[in-house]
């Protein structure tokens, strides 16, 4: 469960974890808001290139259907028109 609270240009993010891992890294001096912001930027990260992924994939079916040579022909009598 999250709980936000906002402060300015910055949010309050609280998460929890069970005893055991937060002892684990209290040991292990861990930096959970170091941690967490780093993990976050990374899944932002991975999901942005993720969407990207997707729409190339759909762009790249699209122009499958398209026929070069005409674009090519419409592209020349266009250019030549504004001669």
């Amino acid at each position: 469960m999250h709980d936000y609270i906002c402060y300015g240009m910055t949010k309050l993010v609280s998460i929890r974890v069970d005893e055991q891992t937060f002892e684990e890294a209290k040991r292990l001096k861990i930096n959970f808001s170091e941690v967490m912001r780093e993990s976050l930027q990374n899944e932002i990260e991975k999901r942005k290139t993720k969407d990207t992924l997707e729409t190339l994939s759909k762009i790249h079916r699209m122009l499958k259907n398209v026929d070069r040579e005409q674009i090519v022909s419409d592209l020349r009598k266009d250019r030549d028109q504004r001669r």
